[in-house]
């Protein structure tokens, strides 16, 4: 069902509110144009009225006339009131109020004895020796209201229902287009290259869009997956060389004599060259995961075993360097997820490995498991400095550093690790605040669900 707020709904609504304005304001110009013209036809008959008791001259043939007309007159039709300056008065009605010129009087201002129109149009005229009124119904015009209006509902609410109808429809099918259009971008933004747009065979304006976001989909697709496969030969192919480079550094130490100053610098040299080739290592790893070659690896497994295997094998080292790093459950379980143990323990490494990288000596580190909404929930948390909002993103990507870590150690891939594997088993990555420090905080969905 369209949502209200939706363009092609609204824009329904504002075409029927259209029609139905253009309408109503046709509708109600024929009606003054015609009641006008039974208005004046009233007029004309009553100056006509008027001008044939003028043409009487003797008064005493007038009063015989207008006596005649009045007894055959029938009020609800034609009302005659004559007031002769002597003499009784003359009229088809109890009593009419008194008025100068033209004017329309309804019925409730008459007094009468039978039935008579609501309202009349009316003519006050000196005639004679006496004061004439000329009253003609306006039935007929409230009668071509009342059609009008009648024709006006009749013919345009069913109008209204077909076009809101038919709107409807359309503005059904145009949102189901935007759907999926705002569906495929979501999944794109979200790092899903393989998301399209599903286009029909039309070839209207919202499918023309579907295509060219398909088309700009494939061209990032192609672009992203050939920078993937530029920065993995790279990788692979200065990983030889550069283990070669540190096989040779190591045989000059070991058989070479060396003064203190140049074992020094051979030993930064093998340092930098280790970082190096780990650094290859992870962005063939990184590779290997973003191009789901190990996604056929994965399989039931118990998330705290790995949890508990990773915070005792790092435990030693946090506390010989003046941590405190503590695993929290709030609950015996189970905490099964459909992944690689391998790499689900290589996350939390790289996580808890970041904390004690970034967090000063002293500090908390505390992993917590737990079930939340049917998946299961694993953090990290620490008090540390923390990432700033607007850099929790960009920490995420591959080589990105902070400048406050420029001076640490690192690559800048241990995150970017962790948010390829997130992807790979189906998990929710968020950082959030930890006032202080930071909280990673991993959802993944339960084994079989």
């Amino acid at each position: 069902m369209p949502a209200i707020h939706s363009t092609p709904l609204r824009l329904t609504a504002i075409l029927l509110s259209i029609f139905v304005v253009a309408a109503s304001i046709t509708f109600t110009v024929a009606y003054v144009v015609v009641k006008s013209g039974f208005d004046n036809a009233l007029l004309q008959e009553i100056d006509q009225t008027v001008a044939s008791y003028r043409a009487i001259g003797d008064q005493t043939d007038l009063l015989e006339r207008l006596s005649q007309d009045a007894a055959a007159t029938s009020p609800e039709m034609r009302i005659i009131q004559y007031l002769p300056d002597s003499g009784p008065r003359i009229a088809n009605v109890v009593g009419f109020p008194p008025l100068s010129g033209y004017a329309t009087v309804p019925e409730k201002l008459i007094r009468h004895r039978d039935s008579i129109a609501d309202s009349y149009l009316a003519k006050s005229a000196r005639v004679g020796r006496g004061q004439l009124i000329v009253a003609l119904t306006r039935e007929r015009v409230i009668e071509i209201g009342e059609v009008f209006l009648m024709v006006l509902l009749v013919g345009l609410l069913p109008t209204i229902g077909i076009a809101g109808a038919a709107g409807y429809v359309v503005a059904r099918r145009a949102r189901v287009k935007l759907d999926r259009i705002q569906a495929a971008l979501s999944d794109l933004a979200a790092g899903q290259m393989a998301a399209r747009v599903a286009v029909d065979g039309n070839h209207d304006d919202l499918s023309m869009i579907g295509e060219a976001v398909n088309q700009m989909a494939s061209a990032q697709e192609a672009l992203l997956a050939s920078m993937r496969q530029v920065s993995g030969d790279i990788a692979h192919d200065l990983k030889t060389p550069i283990q070669r480079v540190a096989v040779i550094l190591d045989q000059i130490r070991r058989k070479t004599v060396l003064t203190d100053g140049q074992d020094a610098l051979l030993d930064r040299a093998l340092d930098e060259t280790d970082r190096i080739v780990r650094t290859f290592q992870a962005l063939l790893q990184l590779a290997q995961i973003e191009g789901g070659a190990v996604r056929d690896r994965l399989a039931p497994t118990d998330l705290r075993h790995v949890v508990e295997g990773v915070v005792d094998f790092l435990g030693p080292d946090a506390d010989d360097r003046g941590f405190q790093l503590d695993l929290v459950t709030t609950e015996p379980g189970p905490f099964t997820v459909l992944g690689d143990a391998q790499l689900l323990g290589q996350v939390l490494a790289n996580l808890i490995e970041n904390a004690l990288r970034h967090v000063p000596t002293g500090g908390r580190i505390r992993v917590g498991l737990s079930n939340d909404a049917g998946r299961v929930v694993l953090s990290v948390a620490d008090n540390g400095p923390g990432v700033p909002p607007d850099e929790r993103d960009n920490v995420l990507r591959r080589l990105y550093r902070l400048e406050r870590s420029r001076t640490t150690d690192g690559n800048g891939l241990g995150l970017a690790l962790v948010a390829a594997v997130c992807d790979l088993h189906g998990a929710e990555l968020r950082l959030n605040d930890n006032a202080p420090g930071l909280v990673v905080r991993i959802a993944f969905p339960k084994s079989g669900e």
